[in-house]
């Protein structure tokens, strides 16, 4: 039995960049390979598990909507479930396209599984308007503290600053509530 009557789509004509798509190219034979993800967040997670949060962080991750992440702690990744996602995934149609139809992930998904508020204005973007020393004030004002230029890097800044800030922050029932945040 061909191949692709069984695992091309059954319509060429719905999935119009399917030449260029790594499932063509699987089922050519030409890839066999599991992708391989790569992260940052280890360190991070790793410094949350060593020390006990304060109630008062509990309390902030609960209001700004974030406490279902931190709840459920440092994901470990399935490369093959991953690999077989991105070779059922569709830029056409933006869904997974499997055996038994279609499936869209939503806004909506996302809330349910992390317990994130999908409502009102965006947690990050890209803001390129911003300089370094505009980042650093931005920085003291909404986390306490103002990172050094270096761990900068446009409006992205490195995991390892926040993990030594959060290292040398000893909070107390007296700290100051910027401070915790």
């Amino acid at each position: 039995m061909d191949r692709r009557a069984v695992y091309g789509p059954r319509d060429g004509t719905v999935l119009s960049q399917q030449s260029q798509h790594r499932s063509d190219d699987i089922l050519d034979g030409d890839i066999d390979e599991v992708l391989q993800a790569k992260r940052a967040d280890g360190k991070f997670w790793k410094n949350l598990r060593e020390q006990d949060l304060p109630i008062r962080v509990h309390q902030i991750l609960h209001q700004i909507g974030f406490y279902g992440v931190y709840r459920c702690g440092r994901i470990q990744y399935d490369c093959h479930l991953i690999t077989a996602l991105v070779e059922r995934w569709r830029s056409e149609t933006h869904s997974f396209h499997f055996h038994v139809g279609e499936a869209t992930i939503t806004l909506q998904d996302v809330q349910v599984i992390w317990g994130l508020p999908i409502d009102g204005e965006p947690v990050s973007g890209t803001d390129l308007e911003r300089t370094s020393v505009q980042w650093q004030e931005y920085c003291m004002q909404d986390i306490g503290f103002a990172p050094e230029e270096g761990v900068l890097k446009g409006s992205r800044l490195q995991v390892k600053a926040i993990i030594s800030h959060i290292s040398c922050v000893h909070i107390t029932p007296d700290t100051p509530h910027l401070t915790v945040v």
